[in-house]
């Protein structure tokens, strides 16, 4: 296919990747429960939102053997919408082909008639080297005679035949007689097994297990997992953050910071560094739950929120840097986190626990260096 200044178009685009804007909104649907379900919110998306839920979707179906997943839609999407590649040589060997339609009325015959074949049409015309092993229409609805048409497939072939001998006078007008009668000839000779529609009710229950979920539906999180001690022995993970608590209980204990048995049999250092890694170990639990259920960058945006508002303390005179801890991890479990969605999850050791991500990152510290 040619652009309208005669040059050649590529096949394949460059890859969105599927919205990472945080969940940092808490909608009304987040609080209260959606309005309509989420296979009613579909049926309300544009076409090219809809692509980009299919899209959403593959990304979680490892269990197919994907290598990669790509969106090809488009004005010359060569009969793609979204292709999964079960090898590197992606069209050229194994592949999937996943067809989006998003119409007010259900799938018909007809309308799958003229995708099945255009994409006979550009693998016969040498554009993709295979046909897609699997060809699965994704819409909205599904009409009942397509339905029945693709369980079964030797029907299906049959009456697609007789649909482009109806139209050959239209088609070879469209396609161009030689490439018309090159598709005709690979569709004698497909086997057309391959052609499916995809189960909305399965693709939904598949897609709640991305991060994708809850932007999209504006769901409920799901529950997170109980709360686990921290290891008996620290980290590496925990290096700084700890040195910063020991600095704590040197400056008002009189610990020596390079005998953790002694900081552990403190009667107050003791229980107290105890309890900062169990609130450590939470915060990091949430980090992991933020990963899986929520996209990328919405943790991160909760931790700015918190170190937001309480940074300013650090820089206040304090009589020790153990005050300086307690005032800024007071501030965080009591200060409004904004409408960020995790705010349904967080608990007040998560809020403890994220002062001290911050200061394994050197965001925050709680004893002041001589100057």
């Amino acid at each position: 296919m040619s652009s309208p200044d005669g040059s050649a178009e590529p096949l394949f685009s460059e890859v969105p990747k599927p919205s990472q804007v945080p969940v940092t909104v808490l909608s009304p649907m987040m609080a209260t429960g959606p309005a309509m379900t989420p296979k009613q919110i579909l049926a309300h998306h544009s076409p090219t939102q809809f692509e980009e839920f299919v899209y959403e979707w593959l990304l979680a179906l490892r269990e197919e053997g994907y290598v990669d997943v790509m969106q090809l839609g488009g004005a010359h999407d060569g009969g793609a919408d979204v292709a999964a590649f079960l090898t590197a040589h992606r069209t050229d060997d194994r592949w999937h082909c996943y067809q989006c339609k998003h119409y007010g009325k259900a799938l018909t015959p007809a309308i799958a008639y003229v995708e099945i074949l255009k994409i006979i049409a550009v693998v016969a015309d040498g554009k993709y080297r295979t046909l897609p092993e699997r060809y699965v229409f994704v819409a909205p609805r599904i009409g009942a005679s397509l339905t029945q048409l693709l369980a079964k497939p030797a029907e299906l072939k049959e009456t697609f035949l007789d649909w482009a001998a109806k139209g050959t006078d239209r088609l070879t007008a469209e396609y161009g007689a030689d490439p018309f009668g090159a598709a005709l000839e690979l569709a004698r000779e497909t086997d057309f097994t391959r052609f499916e529609a995809a189960n909305l009710d399965r693709i939904l229950e598949q897609h709640a297990t991305t991060p994708y979920h809850v932007r999209r539906f504006g769901t409920r999180l799901p529950d997170r997992e109980a709360r686990q001690a921290p290891p008996p022995e620290h980290t590496p993970v925990e290096t700084r953050y700890i040195q910063k608590l020991l600095d704590v209980y040197q400056e008002k204990w009189g610990c020596d910071p390079a005998a953790m048995g002694q900081v552990r049999a403190h009667s107050k250092a003791g229980p107290h560094l105890q309890h900062q890694r169990e609130a450590f170990y939470c915060a990091e639990q949430l980090r992991v739950f933020a990963r899986d259920s929520v996209p990328e960058g919405t943790f991160e945006s909760l931790q700015k929120n918190v170190h937001d508002g309480v940074v300013s303390l650090t820089w206040r005179d304090f009589a020790t840097g153990f005050d300086r801890l307690n005032a800024v991890q007071d501030a965080a479990r009591d200060m409004q986190l904004g409408t960020n969605v995790l705010v349904n999850v967080v608990e007040p050791i998560d809020r403890m626990g994220i002062c001290h991500q911050l200061a394994n990152d050197d965001r925050l510290t709680w004893v002041e260096e001589e100057t």
